[in-house]
């Protein structure tokens, strides 16, 4: 089945004049006066298309990770990323190792395991790939895993691209739609990107297993609003993670919910779980920054160091409730890109007091995508501006 709506924008991209009723009346008007019986719409879409001088490609719909069942071959999967790991060995039944390498993806509410097989070293490398990218896994097969749950496998023949297509991306949920608060967490679940706010700093140590190999674990405390819901976050054998601080705003990816030693609630973690941090008050409580070419990956709150492009322009916007807001918005940069970025009501005037040509620290803003799936930054009640002294 091809992507009608697909092969639309395909005709509209080289031919602006024109609108999509303008091209839904031709594709009646075809089927009625030449293909009457014969012709579907997309039928007709190619043979108009042709006249105007545009060649489609027969793209075909891409499933989502709700269409997976036990048994399916050389599928296509669009999806984003939960979580990346490093690659793994495992023994082979001839005696020999080879290597594997995991990733968990989500759409919505669903999470799958989607695991690449060494003998697709390429695919392996994962590069441009992380947490939240969207990316279109091709040929892929699927089999039951020890959970009985479907298992996305790619072998030697299949691939991964991250999805450029705008309008794919802007009907794809992101991570930071579907982080939640501390107090928002059932028993029983797992939860794709917890925020909460530390209310210890963070306490690394090491363990050996039973078989003689060594583990390690990171582990700190956050609450939710007001300081409430008090829980203990444990990351095993995690990877690249910041020290956390006390008061510091987090966002942990990858969690489940479990039972601690002595019965309560604790979120745990693992090798790909991330750990990203912003504020409190100054930059010196910011553990890493962000560059702008990185935004569309973020799956939560970002600070970037950055200079000022263009003065900020206020307006007061009327909303759908009728009351009206101030909103300001000004383009920064660095050297990998520019990005406009937006303020609301008092944040607006933080955007407006910085000249063309400043250096700021942007700290804890959140990136937005339009529903054509332009990105921006926003300005959160908890972000904060500081300008960086020449």
């Amino acid at each position: 089945m091809y992507d009608f709506d697909g092969l639309i924008e395909e005709v509209l991209r080289n031919k602006p004049d024109m609108s999509r009723d303008d091209i839904i009346e031709l594709i009646e008007d075809k089927k009625r006066n030449v293909g009457a019986g014969y012709l579907t719409d997309q039928g007709a879409l190619f043979l108009i298309a042709g006249e105007l001088g545009v060649q489609l490609k027969p793209v075909t719909s891409d499933l989502t990770l709700k269409d997976l069942y036990v048994g399916a071959n050389d599928i296509t999967i669009v999806s984003r990323v939960l979580a990346v790991y490093p690659i793994s060995e495992y023994k082979k039944k001839d005696g020999g190792t080879g290597g594997y390498r995991r990733v968990n993806l989500f759409n919505d509410g669903n999470v799958v395991r989607l695991t690449i097989w060494d003998d697709n070293p390429d695919a392996m490398k994962l590069e441009g790939v992380s947490e939240d990218t969207p990316i279109r896994i091709s040929n892929g097969y699927v089999k039951q895993g020890l959970d009985g749950k479907p298992n996305l496998n790619l072998g030697r023949r299949g691939r991964i691209d991250v999805i450029s297509e705008e309008s794919l991306i802007a009907k794809m949920v992101s991570l930071s739609k579907l982080r939640k608060r501390v107090e928002e967490v059932g028993d029983d679940q797992n939860v794709m990107a917890l925020q909460g706010v530390a209310s210890s700093n963070s306490r690394s140590s090491s363990f050996v297993r039973e078989d003689g190999s060594q583990g390690s674990l990171m582990q700190f405390d956050v609450v939710g609003e007001a300081g409430r819901n008090g829980i203990r976050v444990v990351v095993w054998n995690p990877g690249t993670v910041p020290e956390v601080k006390t008061g510091q705003s987090v966002l942990v990816t990858n969690l489940r919910v479990k039972k601690g030693n002595t019965g309560e609630r604790e979120f745990h973690g693992d090798t790909g779980s991330v750990v990203r941090l912003w504020g409190p008050g100054s930059s010196t409580g910011v553990v890493a920054f962000t560059k702008v070419n990185q935004v569309k990956n973020a799956s939560g709150p970002v600070s970037l160091e950055v200079m000022v492009l263009s003065k900020g322009t206020v307006d007061e916007v009327s909303l759908k409730d009728g009351t009206k807001a101030k909103k300001a918005e000004l383009v920064i940069g660095d050297d990998t890109g520019e990005i406009t970025i937006i303020g609301w009501r008092g944040a607006a005037e933080g955007l407006s007091g910085v000249g063309v040509g400043q250096k700021v620290r942007i700290l804890g803003a959140v990136r937005k995508a339009s529903r054509m799936g332009v990105e921006t930054l926003q300005l959160e009640d908890t972000s904060k501006i500081e300008k960086i002294p020449d």
